[in-house]
Parts: C-alpha cells; structure tokens; sequence
C-alpha cells in the first residue's frame, strides 16, 4: 500500500513537471514556483531520509543507496543521513513535515545539543528568517556553549591541510588555521596581490584577478622561504619524477601521442618542466620512455628490468599498503606471487616495507588493487602458518 502510494505520487510530479512552462511564468509567478518546488524538494528529501533510517535498521546500506538514488557523491550522503538521525523532539517533526532541509537540520540539531533552550529560536528562525541568518546563528549559539579553555583546544585540533590535484593537473587544497595564524596569512597574501596589482597597472597589461594574485603571492612565499636559510643548502627540498617522451624532450613540446607528466598521471607542459629545472629548490628525476611501452615488458624471471624499474621508481617509492607511507628501505613485490605465476610486469609491481612484505609473502594478508587504482590491504582468507 506505502509502496503504490508513493508510486502514485511520483506519476503526479512527473506529470506536473512535463505540463510546467517556466517561458509562461512572470518575474513574480517564477519567484513562487521556485518557492513551491523548493517545499517540494524539502519533503521529498525528509521522506527518502526517513527511509533511509529504515533500511539502515534492516542492515541494508543506506548511505550508499541514498547516494545512487539521489546522484550524490557518497560524502553529501553520508552528511545527509547522519543530519536527519541527529535530529530531535520539535526539529525532529519539522523536518519530517518537510520544513527543513538535511543542512538546516543539521545545524539546528548540533546547536540544540550545544545549547537545548534555543531550539524553538532557530525553528522560528527558520521559518522566517534566510539560511544563511539560520546557520549563522547555530554558529553562534555553538561557539557560546564553549569556554575559553576548551575553544582553545578545539582550535588546536581543528587545524588541517588537505590536497589533492583536478583534472588539468593543478594543485588544490583546503584547510583550516587557527585565528591569529590565519590573520597573518591573508595578511601576507594580501599585502602581495596589492603589491603584485600596481606592478600590472604600471605595466597598463592584463591585470589579474584577486585570486590569481593571491596565488601568485603564495608561490613568491615559497620561492623565498626556499632561499632563506642559514646558507648551507643541503640539496633541493622538492623532488619532481617525470615521465617524458624522448622525441617530445628533445624537440621541446609535447605532440599528440607523446607523453609529458609526473608519476602520479598529471600532464604537463613541457615549459613547466623547463621552469623546474632552473629552480635550485627541484630536483627534476626523468623517465625517458623512447618508444617502448614500459607497460608491455613482460617476463617470468625474477629479474627486473631497469627500465621496469626506472618506471616503477617514477610512480614514487613508499609502501603502497594503506596508511603505512614508509618511503625507506624498500623492496620490490610481485602483487600476484611468482609461485603463482604472477609475471614481472609494471603492472604486477609494488613497494612494500620489510614487515608488509613478510606477511604477504608468508600468506598472512592478500594485496589488490582496484578498478580505480587504489590498493587493498585485507587479512587473508586461508590463514597460513605462521612466519
């Protein structure tokens, strides 16, 4: 009966959706219907989160089934589902009437347990007030529940840094400092974009974004502190494993074909390659791949090539057993064991640390990797004896 309920409400939307025109609509119509499919949504959402509570209690994946029915990584997911269990008494009833969407609730939910007497404000406040006036206010009401020592802490331990690289190969990162430590970078940053603004007007060229000043003044933080020191230079504190074509690095760019990137797939321009090698800060390591795909050497002896292992090193050397990140005295595993016919491929290649290595090697834990390059590091399923 639920079932053909909501079965028969999905036909109703739909239908309604195919007969929807926005082209029909005014300025003052088009600012009410986007009120009216917003309600809708909030609902929507409410009722699939209160599913989602359900088929979690039946042991079913619910994180992961709201992801795929919804089109949402597993991440906004995952916040969306544990947003609706934090919810409560009076907060709990309004989001399951639709009135609140997953962030409000979450908010509201956090500072009603920070503080349980401002409840009722924040749902009046939710209704007449904006998002952003909500969620500044459960901010405020968390932060007031924290005394002096405690925010401290909670500071201290909220500091982070996180990167990562996009698809064209830049990196991106994210991350959070402490008051006065923040103050002082954007300060910094600041004081460099402006500096790097009068230059461009001077220049009466493109002047760039904020941004990209921004940026640009970060990286001429780094070239001095690079330079800075005490003067004995112990060698280049960045190294930089590239694998480049011989053609495309003896001609100086890079045609369709060739390939110019680091060890971790990220394509570059061959300008930046040139730009890294005048820097006495990079150490710039070359694979040159002259025509013979490392990817195709194959052989059954246990002897390894230099060239599979020039490519082996491009990749970097650390342990690729998760969380382990030990990046000295290494050693060279075959993934698929040689005594199970596990050919010397680059594809059947690792790192491992002496200790991973002996308990792969003596059976006690398996080692795959998969669809998505990304290895596994799992207790086996027939215990061997021990080492």
């Amino acid at each position: 009966m639920q079932e053909f309920l909501i079965s028969g409400l999905r036909r109703l939307v739909e239908k309604t959706a195919d007969d929807f025109d926005p082209a029909l609509l005014s300025g003052l119509t088009a600012a009410r219907a986007i009120e009216e499919w917003a309600a809708i949504e909030k609902i929507a959402c409410a009722q699939k989160l209160r599913a989602a509570t359900r088929a979690e209690e039946v042991g079913l994946d619910a994180e992961g089934i709201v992801g795929d029915a919804s089109g949402v990584p597993t991440g906004i997911a995952r916040r969306q589902t544990r947003a609706a269990r934090k919810a409560k008494g009076k907060t709990k009833d309004a989001f399951d009437k639709g009135k609140l969407s997953p962030t409000e609730v979450g908010a509201i939910a956090d500072a009603a347990e920070a503080n349980p007497d401002a409840e009722e404000s924040l749902l009046e406040l939710a209704e007449t007030g904006t998002t952003a006036q909500l969620l500044d206010a459960c901010e405020r009401i968390k932060r007031e529940a924290i005394n002096d020592a405690e925010l401290a802490k909670r500071q201290r331990q909220a500091r982070f840094f996180r990167s990562w690289k996009d698809s064209l190969g830049m990196t991106r990162f994210s991350g959070a400092l402490e008051p006065l430590v923040g103050a002082k970078l954007l300060a910094e940053l600041n004081r460099r974009a402006d500096r790097l603004f009068r230059a461009q007007s001077r220049a009466k060229g493109a002047i760039d974004t904020v941004e990209q000043r921004m940026a640009d003044g970060l990286a001429g933080m780094l070239d001095e502190l690079a330079g800075s020191g005490d003067g004995k230079r112990r060698g280049p504190r960045t190294v930089v494993r590239v694998i480049v074509s011989k053609s495309a690095l003896e001609r100086g760019w890079v045609d369709p074909g060739e390939k110019c990137e680091t060890a971790e797939g990220d394509h570059l321009p061959m300008s930046a390659i040139d730009d890294a090698l005048r820097d006495k800060d990079t150490l710039v390591q070359e694979v040159v791949i002259d025509g013979v795909d490392v990817q195709s050497i194959r052989t059954m002896k246990k002897y390894i090539p230099k060239r599979l292992r020039d490519a082996l090193e491009a990749t970097g050397v650390c342990c690729v057993v998760p969380t382990c990140n030990r990046t000295h005295n290494l050693q060279i595993d075959h993934t698929a064991e040689r005594r199970d016919g596990g050919p010397t491929t680059l594809a059947n290649l690792a790192w491992l640390c002496p200790y991973h290595h002996r308990l792969k090697t003596a059976r006690l834990y398996d080692l795959w990797r998969d669809e998505q390059a990304q290895w596994h590091w799992e207790v086996a399923r027939a215990r061997a004896p021990a080492i």
